[in-house]
C-alpha cells in the first residue's frame, strides 16, 4: 500500500500518533481552503453551505491521508466531497452523466512515457481507475518528456505514475504491473476470468511483439485500443473499436497480417524497422523522417519532444473519455498537425530535413 486512508474515528489513535513532531511528518491541514470552497458550491446547489462552519461536521466528513514519499499527512474531505471539489469546473462542459461515467471507467495504460501524460490527463479530468503498466525505471534522457524530477531518478515509472496520480486524489484505485504487460498477465491487465475488464486500452509499449500481441488480446476480449504517436510537435492517433467490430485488424490493417509472426520475428530489428515504418506511415514531419533514418546510426532510439508527449497524452485522453461517455468515434486514423497549424507552408521548411522524401524513406526504413 502507497498511502494509508485514516478515518477520523475508527483511526484516532493512529492519526493522534502521526501528528506528533516525533513522527517526522508534516501536517497539511487541506480544509484550509476546501471549506470556503465547498461553501461556495454548496451555496450554487441544494447542499446548506452553513454546515461547513460546524468543525465536527468538517472533521466527520475528513480523511487523513498519509504520504510516506513526502513525509507529509493531509487531512482532506472524504471522498465524495473531495471529488465534488474536483471536478467542480467541470460541470456543464462535462454533464454529470459524462463525468459519473468517466469516474467509473476502469482505463488501461501500457507503456508510461506518452502514457504518463495520459494517465495524468484522465486523472485530471476525473477518472479514477486505472491499471498501469511499464517495466522501465526513470532515466535522465526521459526528462525531455516526463513530468518528473532528478529526485525520482533509477525509480519505477509505474511508481511515479502512482504517486503522480495518489497526490491528485488519494481516492483513486490503481492496479499496477511495474514489470509490464506480458501475456501472462493478460487477464488480470485486461480482465477476463472473473477479472473486471477494462473500459478502453490505451496502448503506448516500445515493444513491437507485445503492442501487437495486446491488441490481439483486446479486440478477442472486445476491448477498444487508443494509441497516440508522437510526430515531431505533432500527434498521430489511433482508434481500433474492437468494442464495436472483432474482426477489425490491428493498425488498420496497414502492417499486414501479424498474427502469423512469432515474438523473435517481431523483435528482429530487420522486420521491427519494416513494421513500424509500415504502421507509422512515411507521412510524417520531415525532421521526424529524418530523425528516423539515423535511428540506431546517429541516434540509440526514437527522437521525442516534450510537447508531442505532453499533446498526445491530452489527445489520447480526450478519446479515452468520448469512448467511454458513448460517442461516435469509429476506428481510424487520426492526424493533429499542430507546427500546420501555427506555420502554415512553413512548417515544412528546407533544408537537410527534406533531403528523404516519402519514396526515399519508405525504401530506406524497409532495408
Amino acid at each position: 500500500m502507497m498511502i494509508e486512508i485514516l478515518h477520523p474515528t475508527q483511526d484516532s489513535d493512529r492519526i493522534r500518533t502521526l501528528l506528533q513532531p516525533e513522527s517526522g511528518l508534516r501536517f497539511v491541514d487541506g480544509w484550509e481552503s476546501a471549506r470556503s470552497e465547498l461553501t461556495v458550491v454548496d451555496s450554487f446547489g441544494d447542499g446548506d453551505p452553513n454546515r461547513w462552519n460546524d468543525e465536527h461536521t468538517v472533521e466527520c466528513a475528513s480523511r487523513y491521508v498519509v504520504y510516506p514519499w513526502r513525509s507529509a499527512i493531509v487531512r482532506l474531505p472524504d471522498a465524495e466531497n473531495f471529488y465534488r471539489l474536483r471536478t467542480t469546473r467541470n460541470r456543464y462542459l462535462l454533464d454529470d452523466d459524462e463525468q459519473h461515467a468517466w469516474s467509473r471507467a476502469l482505463i488501461g495504460v501500457a507503456g508510461l512515457s506518452v502514457g504518463s501524460s495520459v494517465v495524468s490527463v484522465c486523472s485530471l479530468t476525473g477518472a479514477r481507475r486505472f491499471r498501469i503498466a511499464d517495466p522501465d525505471t526513470l532515466g535522465p534522457s526521459n526528462l525531455n518528456r516526463l513530468a518528473a524530477s532528478v529526485c525520482d531518478l533509477g525509480e519505477s515509472k509505474v511508481t511515479l505514475a502512482q504517486r503522480r496520480l495518489l497526490e491528485t486524489d488519494p481516492y483513486t484505485d490503481i492496479d499496477s504491473f511495474p514489470r509490464g504487460y506480458s501475456e501472462t498477465e493478460s487477464d488480470r491487465f485486461l480482465g477476463g476470468n472473473g477479472i473486471a475488464s477494462l473500459s478502453v486500452l490505451v496502448e503506448e509499449m516500445d515493444d513491437l511483439a507485445m503492442k501487437v500481441a495486446i491488441r490481439l488480446r483486446a479486440r478477442a476480449k472486445g476491448i477498444p485500443v487508443v494509441m497516440a504517436t508522437d510526430n515531431g510537435d505533432n500527434v498521430i492517433l489511433d482508434i481500433e473499436r474492437y468494442d464495436l467490430d472483432p474482426d477489425y485488424p490491428p493498425f488498420h490493417g496497414n502492417a499486414g497480417e501479424l498474427v502469423g509472426l512469432t515474438d523473435d520475428q517481431l523483435r528482429d530489428p530487420e522486420n521491427r524497422a519494416r513494421i513500424a515504418n509500415a504502421i507509422v506511415g512515411s507521412k510524417v514531419t520531415p525532421r521526424t523522417r529524418y530523425s528516423l533514418t539515423q535511428v540506431g546510426r546517429t541516434l540509440p532510439s526514437w527522437p521525442q519532444l516534450g510537447t508531442a508527449a505532453t499533446a498526445a497524452g491530452s489527445v489520447a485522453a480526450l478519446a479515452a473519455r468520448l469512448l467511454v461517455c458513448g460517442n461516435n468515434l469509429p476506428s481510424r486514423r487520426y492526424r493533429f498537425d499542430l507546427d500546420q497549424v501555427l506555420l502554415g507552408d512553413g512548417a515544412n521548411s528546407t533544408g537537410r530535413w527534406n533531403e528523404l522524401d516519402e519514396r526515399a524513406f519508405t525504401a530506406l526504413m524497409a532495408q
